[in-house]
């Protein structure tokens, strides 16, 4: 049998934990190709977090003071809170 239409590519979301200042746990995510957007190194989507960890952490922070976590714990950095940092901290998000 004939398959007749193309599978949807998945997109792979990186996560991990982070405790609020309220105490509250929360799963933080961003999407692969979203780091890779935002900082085309060639290495990997593992390797962009790890090297803008300390960004991300502090976006998801002032995110979730801001906001909140959705209902089930966990929050989204988009790219467009990826630009956004970028624009208010000049390189500063860039090399780290």
């Amino acid at each position: 049998m004939r398959k007749n239409s193309a599978s949807a590519a998945k997109e792979l979301g990186l996560f991990w934990p982070m405790q609020t200042t309220d105490g509250a746990a929360i799963d933080v995510f961003v999407y692969a190709s979203t780091l890779q957007s935002f900082d085309p190194a060639p290495v990997g989507p593992v390797g962009l977090l790890k090297k803008h960890r300390l960004t991300l952490e502090r976006i998801a922070s002032d995110k979730y003071d801001r906001y909140g976590a959705a209902a089930n714990n966990l929050l989204h950095i988009t790219d467009d809170d990826l630009r956004a940092a970028k624009a208010n901290e000049g390189t500063a998000y860039v090399t780290e």
